[in-house]
């Protein structure tokens, strides 16, 4: 079986109690007979590209990585969706092609998972960690150290002015502020930062708020079965609206040959353990003012772990560190989780003093897996856990005094310790849990046996207010331009063979590249064509030779996909269909979205004026929903996406090679239209891009080509000659010399010797390469 997790981290990178159980189970799951297992997670690496994907093994696991550091997130609603995200996860789940998915938890990843998940008919489980679906902090803890009922009564008012419009935006330059590490400059950022929270109107919070719990009841509509490791989170998620029968009560199991009883050292005091990371929510200070209630030297409190912040805050580390430096303190230090039996075995007791309602913390079950009795909170899973007086003792949740109480008990009452230490029973074994967690794989995927491809009628629902469906065989052939981007090209492939309405074939013109792409695409895509250029003939150039291949194949469509772009699984269908319902449009393209900022728009078509030549993409840097759906005629759409007739391709021809780099498109879209022809937007499908794979974004080449080929454009579209064409002309070099000035993404004086270059190569007809 074919098994895939999903979860927002995972060892070595991250270690806490969600990923190691996940690794834990996913390595056992691996190990036996038949499976493979592949890990589907998020990265933060500030050194790599937004949303690239880094592929590993780990213990006979592959692991799929995608980067997210939050930096193009412009919106609360990104912070959730992130539909650039979901799109890059799909291309990867569509490559691993599994049985069934496992989802261990979604934050920083995105909530159409599980929606893009029932499209595929893909048999989706999901453990109940944490109340991250129902409250955006995931731990029902309000901004003012109290625990909430989540959004039903109060909505999430008091929490979510921090992750309002202003709130985001107001954190993404705090962010960026605090990493430059001035004195004295993080409170004044938290200060403004606060008072732009404060701002926010609380009617937009509200909406906020319930169009977020919207979206996430949504998409547990779409989970086949919910995993409870305790009653108290089954109960929430009922309330939350997941029907009873689609909740599994379970407890978590745990590696029970590492983690064996051992026998008690003898010692003068007592020697007490916390485990866990120093947050408000996990409340070390509560333990720690509570041993300074009992007498001096009678205690020893080893502290493992290490104080983080807590949704950007800090201010709990100034609360914890005087307690800290208590005599009876014993810092570990964040450990290994493979240290954890012998750090387990050093303490008597087990301390679990949270404040927020925890679920199923598993350090309580690797304590009784060493025979250790848990004091802890009398609040929901921790309470499920430990039976009062039986194997552990309960305390008022917060309250110091109470723990203190309880802590004496077990200093003054003679064989109390010995006596909880006798009633703890072993947890599940993990051997047991993945025996159980493998028959609910096998049960979920004996009943949703249904065709990988949803039907017409189950995507018109999964699509809302898009085009019907188009049958299996769609009559097109994609053509992907490769050049030194053989990564990028991959990934671009895979969301076209992952899409609901897959091209009939895809060609990869490799043009002349230097780095044996090819070589690697074949490996990598050994069922695709790939013809090889033998010299860069630009993009126009590489372009024809798939458009010829691919018509000489008998195409009815041809759709040209950038290397560096990656289509949402339902856009092909949507052009398709687009493009059956209007015969005259000869020449479609999708809303191209950056793959950096995934809610903006980079080009919705492309207008072209007939009187100055200027060109510009139509709500560039508009949110992506400021846009309708409906199909809208446009001058031209960019070669980046775009779907081509057969007939527009034999009546107007292929591009001009001569143009080699840019304007080609602009060109072949004008030709068509002076042939009858119309080109078309069609807002509703969707493609991501990144820009400037292969000549690169800060390139002077690109104003060269910028310059001469819009002017050349202009003038065979418009004229050249009297003072008309002259005037335009001055007006497109000015335009381009005003880019190289101003712009950050061009080099000053190289940019404005190659405008300058450029337009001398028009006025003496010299195209091509440069």
């Amino acid at each position: 079986m074919r098994i895939l997790f999903i979860i927002h981290a995972f060892p070595p990178g991250s270690s806490g109690g969600t990923e190691t159980y996940t690794r834990e189970i996913a390595t056992a799951l691996a190990a036996t007979p038949g499976n493979r297992v592949a890990v589907l997670t998020r990265e933060a690496d500030a050194g790599r590209p937004q949303y690239c994907v880094r592929r590993e093994e780990l213990d006979g696991i592959e692991i799929f990585r995608i980067n997210n550091t939050f930096e193009a997130c412009g919106s609360f609603e990104e912070t959730y969706t992130n539909p650039a995200l979901l799109n890059i996860a799909a291309d990867v789940i569509g490559g691993y092609d599994p049985d069934v998915v496992h989802i261990q938890h979604l934050t920083c990843l995105s909530a159409g998972l599980p929606r893009q998940l029932a499209a595929m008919h893909l048999p989706v489980v999901m453990t109940l960690h944490d109340y991250w679906m129902m409250c955006h902090r995931g731990q029902l803890f309000d901004l003012d150290g109290r625990r909430c009922a989540g959004p039903y009564d109060e909505g999430c008012d008091r929490c979510l002015p921090a992750v309002s419009a202003a709130g985001t935006l107001s954190w993404r330059a705090g962010h960026a502020i605090r990493s430059l590490s001035v004195p004295g400059l993080a409170d004044a950022v938290r200060l403004v930062m606060r008072a732009a929270d404060a701002a926010a109107p609380a009617a937009s919070t509200r909406a906020s708020s319930l169009a977020r719990l919207e979206c996430m009841q949504e998409a547990a509509s779409h989970i086949d079965l919910f995993l409870a490791p305790s009653q108290t989170i089954a109960d929430h998620f009922q309330r939350f609206g997941v029907t009873p029968s689609r909740i599994r009560r379970r407890s978590q199991g745990v590696d029970l040959t590492r983690f064996q009883p051992a026998e008690p050292a003898r010692s003068s005091f007592l020697r007490i353990g916390f485990a866990g990371a120093f947050l408000p929510t996990k409340a070390p200070h509560i333990l720690l003012e509570a041993v300074k209630l009992l007498p001096p030297g009678s205690v020893t409190v080893d502290l493992v772990g290490e104080t983080t912040s807590y949704h950007g805050e800090d201010t709990y580390r100034d609360v914890l560190a005087p307690l800290l430096a208590s005599p009876f303190v014993r810092r570990v230090g964040p450990a290994p989780h493979d240290r954890m039996p012998d750090l387990l075995s050093e303490i008597d007791v087990l301390v679990v003093p949270s404040i927020w309602i925890e679920n199923a913390p598993i350090v309580i079950q690797e304590a009784f897996a060493i025979g250790i009795p848990v004091v802890a909170s009398d609040l929901g899973g921790m309470a499920e856990a430990v039976t009062h007086g039986r194997n552990g003792l309960l305390f008022e949740a917060g309250n110091p005094q109470a723990l203190a109480a309880q802590l004496r008990r077990l200093l003054e009452e003679s064989g109390l310790l010995a006596q909880l230490r006798a009633g703890v029973a072993p947890p599940r074994s993990l051997e047991d849990d993945v025996g159980e967690l493998s028959a609910i794989y096998e049960e979920l995927s004996r009943a949703g046996t249904k065709p990988l491809r949803p039907s017409e009628s189950e995507l018109e629902e999964v699509v809302v207010d898009r085009p019907a469906a188009v049958s299996v065989r769609t009559g097109v052939t994609a053509v992907i331009l490769n050049y030194n981007t053989a990564d990028d090209t991959w990934l671009a492939v895979r969301s076209l063979q992952t899409s609901f309405a897959p091209p009939d074939r895809i060609v990869i013109v490799d043009n002349g590249s230097s780095d044996r792409s090819a070589d690697r695409l074949r490996q990598m895509l050994p069922d695709l064509t790939i013809v090889e250029t033998g010299r860069n003939l630009g993009f126009p150039g590489g372009c024809n030779v798939g458009i010829r291949e691919a018509l000489e194949g008998g195409a009815e469509r041809v759709l040209l996909v950038n290397s560096d772009a990656v289509l949402a699984p339902d856009a092909i269908g949507i052009l398709l269909a687009a493009s059956k319902a209007h015969a005259t449009a000869g020449i479609l393209g999708p809303a191209l979205l950056s793959r950096s900022e995934p809610g903006r728009l980079e080009s919705a078509g492309i207008s072209y004026s007939m009187v100055t030549g200027r060109m510009l993409h139509r709500d560039a840097g508009r949110h992506v929903s400021a846009v309708p759906d409906g199909l809208r005629d446009v001058d031209a759409v960019s070669g980046c996406v775009m779907l081509l007739t057969r007939a527009v391709l034999e009546q107007v021809g292929l591009f001009r090679e001569d143009y080699f780099y840019s304007f080609e498109d602009l060109d072949l879209c004008l030709r068509a239209r002076s042939a009858g022809f119309r080109s078309c937007c069609v807002p509703a499908g969707r493609a991501y891009h990144q820009g400037h794979s292969s000549i690169g974004r800060r390139s002077a080449r690109r104003l060269y080509f910028a310059t001469r080929n819009h002017l050349k454009v202009a003038g065979e579209a418009n004229g050249s000659g009297g003072v008309a064409g002259l005037a335009r002309g001055g007006w497109i070099v000015g335009l381009n010399a005003a880019y190289a000035v101003t712009s950050a993404d061009a080099p000053l004086i190289p940019g404005l010797a190659a405008v300058i270059r450029g337009a001398w190569h028009h006025v003496r007809g010299r195209y091509g390469p440069d």
